[in-house]
């Protein structure tokens, strides 16, 4: 085994524990059952505390692979994944607990997300970094489903079995410790002094874009099952299959997304905003189950492309000494996106109408117009 396929296995799988905390989505109701007197919005920071400590520590994480090599910083923040999921295992009386320890999960995704790109710009050059990028969503889309499946087995037993999912992070743990290389590359290691954060109007226009596509992308996660129901698609086993078609769209885009930018270049940022574009659409004037579906697929796949574009476009035009911090700033601002969404686009889609099917509308032309803004400036781009 080479050394780079080494390190192709140790991203992969940190990949794959980046979103753990799913595992706990099917616990919810049962912990604040056994929580009558806590809120239940207070129950539901199990799961967003580690988003939300994702974006507060994606930028800290930045400037420490200035200081700490990455091996080191990968290390711990599996720690904080194997920590902060062990411990309400064996304390579970204690929201206040529970809590911390949702938290202590969020710096160790708020640690690890930057370092994934990080690790990837120290070890392979550009034409290797498409294809890996584009594996990245696809193992990270793998990762989920399998902390929640085993999550929703485990809980069978009792909720805080759930919690006994992070064993796994213990096994990646183990396994990145002994593929992810020591120290820092030499050309990290020359240009660490002074790195920092880099802004120029082609970088600013991938942030101001990938800021706008977040917030409406998101509209389909946050509104699918509403709209289901609404239209009389059916219930909740309906609108796991839009979850899961979702899903295996971001599969199949992770996939792909390497031979796509061999073709596409950097107009696979032109394409990963127009596929989820017509997705809406196509749910907002052909209002179908099938169509619905077809639109979980089409946005999925375009989102898993954009993820990839996004930081692979950074990586190619910043100065590799301000990749880490920039691109930690940018993963911070999307996941802020990400939690605006649903306060964005809801009371801009009630402009338009009540409808559920408006929020999907709305969605589905701003993506549009954003496609549309990024052919012209890749292509003024290209030619500078």
């Amino acid at each position: 085994m080479t050394k780079k396929t080494k390190i192709k296995i140790g991203i992969l799988v940190m990949c794959m524990s980046s979103l753990c905390y799913l595992s706990l989505s099917p616990i919810i109701a049962d912990v604040a059952a056994d929580f009558p007197a806590v809120d239940v919005s207070l129950i539901q920071l199990i799961i967003s505390l580690p988003a939300f400590m994702s974006i507060v520590c994606s930028p800290l994480s930045g400037k420490m692979i200035q200081y700490i090599p990455t091996r080191t910083l990968g290390l711990f923040g599996m720690s904080m994944y194997l920590i902060g999921g062990l411990i309400p295992f064996f304390l579970h009386s204690n929201i206040w607990i529970i809590l911390a320890c949702s938290l202590i999960i969020g710096i160790g995704g708020g640690i690890l997300n930057p370092l994934i790109n990080a690790i990837i710009c120290e070890n392979f050059e550009l034409e290797e970094r498409g294809p890996l990028m584009g594996l990245n969503a696809t193992f990270v889309a793998l990762g989920a489903l399998l902390f929640i499946f085993v999550g929703g087995q485990l809980s069978r037993f009792g909720w805080h079995y759930c919690y006994l999912t992070f064993l796994l992070t213990g096994v990646y743990l183990a396994i990145v410790a002994v593929t992810i290389p020591k120290g820092k590359s030499k050309s990290v290691e020359s240009s660490s002094q002074g790195s920092g954060f880099e802004m120029n109007p082609y970088i600013a226009f991938v942030f101001v874009v990938g800021f706008l596509f977040f917030v409406f992308q998101n509209a389909y996660n946050t509104n699918s099952s509403i709209y289901i129901s609404e239209r009389g698609f059916g219930g909740a086993d309906v609108a796991s299959m839009a979850t899961m078609a979702n899903t295996l769209g971001g599969m199949v885009g992770g996939v792909l997304f390497g031979f796509l930018y061999k073709k596409l270049s950097d107009h696979i940022h032109t394409a990963a905003l127009a596929i989820p574009a017509v997705g809406f659409l196509l749910a907002s004037f052909v209002p179908a189950l099938g169509s619905v579906l077809a639109s979980g697929a089409l946005v999925g796949f375009g989102f898993a492309l954009y993820n990839a574009s996004g930081t692979l476009l950074l990586s190619k035009y910043l100065k590799p000494e301000n990749n880490a911090f920039t691109v930690s700033i940018y993963l911070a601002v999307i996941n802020v996106a990400t939690s605006l969404s649903p306060l964005v686009v809801n009371p801009l889609a009630r402009i338009m109408g009540e409808d559920m099917l408006q929020r999907f509308l709305l969605s589905g032309v701003v993506i549009a117009v954003l496609a549309v803004t990024a052919l012209v400036v890749n292509r003024k781009h290209a030619k500078a």
